[in-house]
């Protein structure tokens, strides 16, 4: 009878979670006093992504699979100010960049 219910309690306990599931939360963010940014990026769906003129606080979510290639690139518009480009992996900082100054660019990637 206990070998039963130890069985029993992990089929309920792999029932309840997907142990295939192997995506990965990324969130993209760009912060910093600068005014305006132009942000490029890895979109998830294996493409390059461009906006322009973006105001800060700027963010993007999405899922990856494991070994996927990120990327986030962000310049500064403006004559000063700073920014800083994080991509988080999972909730946790996998990479960070920061830069300040006129036209300046801060860019972070990596395979997940």
């Amino acid at each position: 009878m206990k070998v039963f219910c130890s069985i029993l309690f992990l089929c309920l306990v792999l029932a309840c979670s997907n142990p295939f599931d192997t995506s990965i939360d990324i969130r993209y963010e760009v912060s910093g006093s600068a005014e305006l940014v132009n942000v490029t990026y890895e979109n998830g769906s294996g493409g390059i992504s461009q906006i322009t003129n973006v105001a800060l606080p700027w963010s993007h979510n999405f899922s990856s699979e494991p070994g996927e290639y990120v990327y986030l690139y962000a310049q500064n518009q403006g004559e000063t100010g700073s920014i800083t480009v994080t991509i988080y992996k999972d909730g946790e900082v996998f990479r960070r960049a920061t830069s300040e100054g006129e036209n300046v660019v801060a860019s972070v990637s990596g395979d997940v």
